[in-house]
Formats: C-alpha cells, structure tokens, sequence
C-alpha cells in the first residue's frame, strides 16, 4: 500500500502484561516479543466493536499499513499455570431453566497439566496505522481520540489488560534521501547489523481471512527491531516520516 501523503493515526498501547503465543508451539507456551500486526488489527476491531473474523480485509496489505515501534525493553518472565481442556467435547450442560457449559470433573481430573506461559513484563508499543477506508480510520480516530472502546483492550490475552494513550493524527510523508536509522521494525532484508548495536529478529503471523473454520493466516513478516527505544540501520529501507519518527509500514 501506497502510504505517501495519507492520513495517519498514531497512538501507544501499554500494559503490565503481554502474551503473544507463538504460532509453533504445542506444550509450553513463549511469546513472540512484538505485537504482531494481526494481533493490533484484532486490536483495533475490538475497540471498533467489529464482529469476530468480519475484519480481515480491512487490514489486509493492500487496504492498510501499520508500523510497530517497540519503545521499551521487551523483557519476559515464566510463569507456571495449570491448564484445562476447552475443547467442545469437554464441556457439558448443567443447571435447570437458565443451563450453562462447564469442564466435565472426569476431564479436570485427567486433562489438566502444569504448563509455562512466558509474559512480556511491562511491554510498550507505538503503533502507526494507515487504513484504505477512510470511514473506518475516521471512526479509529474518533474512538481513540475520546479514550472510548466497545471491548476492553487488551494484549494478547484477556487478562493482559492494555491502557491506549498518546493519540495523534499526522500525514505519512517521504523520508529524507540518506535516512537509514529505523525505531519500528524492519523487514529483514533491508537490516544490516553493526558491531555493539542490539538486535532482534522474529517471524509473525501478518495477515488473515476468514474460512469455514472461522480465519487462517495468509502471510508472515520476518523483521527485526532494536528494543527499548534505540534505532537500527536498515539502507534502502522504505523508510517514512511520521511524526518526526523514522518507520517502516508493514
């Protein structure tokens, strides 16, 4: 998506709490240390009010771009949880005129296991968002702007409760020629490492549509990013300007 010239709304979510599990784990459950950009499209919908799985195609590539600027250090911690099965066939119904699902006892007894969920630990986002639509991106302004939410923000999972601050409307302009210092994250390609600056890299779900089975995600991004606020060097990147802030869009 072409962003040169658009509307641009820019806002900082934060939280005690992050857990962004990872896509390729089974048992223990570790987090991807970046918001992914399907989780801040979740995000954003949920703050809309949007219907589960009705908003993929306003966030896929060529309706939307999103740059995601990590601003503290991404630290983790492990944290052992018992777990319980959720599946359909676990669940019964009890009660009499008003009857609701609950775990069968036999399935509490027998399915749950101690596992460990790693959190990010204070965790801070800049995130910048261009939508094609703009009645949609009119209406993220308008709620964020008024501190407003249909569903309570949050990172991840639901007990990782998020607060949205800082909110900003500015225009996406060009980066000046020679510009390769980065505080979002940047695709992979265009990085180039230097002796004594700290790096990460990670692959996340990016994009999604919805399916019989509800959504499955259609693309991935390999990037890399500084934590805590620093820059890193990424020449050639599409860097752009917003804010007086260097990023890449997604």
């Amino acid at each position: 998506m072409d962003v040169d010239g658009r509307d641009c709304i820019s806002f900082t979510v934060r939280g005690p709490w992050a857990h962004f599990r990872r896509i390729d784990t089974t048992t223990d459950k570790p987090t991807y240390l970046v918001i992914p950009r399907t989780t801040v499209a979740g995000l954003i919908a949920a703050v809309l009010g949007e219907p589960r799985d009705s908003y993929y195609d306003t966030f896929s590539p060529e309706n939307s771009a999103i740059a995601i600027t990590p601003t503290s250090e991404l630290n983790t911690q492990a944290i052992p949880m018992l777990t319980v099965p959720t599946a359909e066939g676990d669940l019964k119904s009890v009660g009499g005129t008003r009857r609701k699902a609950v775990i069968a006892p036999e399935e509490i007894a027998e399915g749950r296991k101690r596992r460990t969920f790693e959190y990010i630990v204070d965790p801070e986002y800049r995130i910048d968002l261009v939508l094609a639509d703009a009645e949609t991106a009119e209406r993220v302004a308008d709620y964020l702007t008024a501190g407003k939410a249909a569903y309570t923000p949050y990172l991840g999972k639901s007990e990782c409760l998020a607060e949205i601050t800082d909110v900003e409307q500015t225009t996406v302009e060009p980066a000046p020629d020679g510009e390769e210092a980065v505080a979002s994250t940047v695709p992979e390609e265009y990085v180039v490492p230097e002796p004594g600056s700290r790096l990460r890299m990670e692959r996340t779900p990016a994009y999604m549509e919805r399916d019989d089975s509800g959504r499955r995600t259609t693309g991935f991004i390999s990037y890399a990013y500084a934590p805590g606020g620093e820059t890193i060097t990424a020449p050639g990147a599409p860097i752009k300007k917003v804010g007086g802030r260097s990023v890449c869009f997604l």
